[in-house]
C-alpha cells in the first residue's frame, strides 16, 4: 500500500507509516470503573500496550463537556501522566458512572456551559 502512495520516501519511512496506520486502526481502548479505582487500557489485538490504574488520589478533576451537537464527553485530568477522554465509548451510562465515582470520592467536577445545556435538555427523558 505505502509503495504506491509514497514512492519518494525511503523504505524505513514507508514501513514506519504502515505500522502506525496498523496500530491506529487495530487498537482497542478499555475503561473499567470499580468502587475504588479507574483502570484505563489500550490494547493492540488482545495484548495491552498501555495500562494506567488510577486511584482517587491520582485524579485532579473530571471535566464534563460536549462534542458536536449532542454527544457528552468527560476528560479525566490526572496528576502525573496522560489525561484521557471517554468520548470514543459513546455511553451515557459511562458518563453517569464517572460522575458518581467523582462524587463518591470527592473529586473535583467541572461542567462546561454546553454540557449543562445537554443535561437540562435530556433530563426530562
Amino acid at each position: 500500500m505505502s509503495v504506491f502512495i509514497l514512492p519518494n520516501f525511503s523504505w524505513m519511512v514507508r514501513v514506519s507509516i504502515a505500522l502506525a496506520v496498523l496500530v491506529i486502526t487495530l487498537h482497542q481502548i478499555q475503561l473499567t470503573i470499580t468502587s475504588n479505582h479507574l483502570e484505563y487500557k489500550i490494547k493492540l489485538f488482545k495484548y495491552p500496550i498501555y495500562r494506567k490504574l488510577l486511584t482517587p488520589d491520582n485524579i485532579k478533576k473530571i471535566k464534563f463537556g460536549r462534542i458536536g451537537w449532542s454527544t457528552k464527553n468527560a476528560v479525566v485530568k490526572v496528576r502525573r501522566g496522560f489525561n484521557f477522554g471517554v468520548a470514543q465509548f459513546y455511553s451515557e451510562k459511562l458518563i453517569g458512572e464517572l460522575e458518581e465515582f467523582a462524587l463518591t470520592h470527592n473529586i473535583e467536577i467541572q461542567k462546561t456551559r454546553d454540557y449543562l445545556l445537554l443535561e437540562k435538555y435530556y433530563s426530562h427523558n
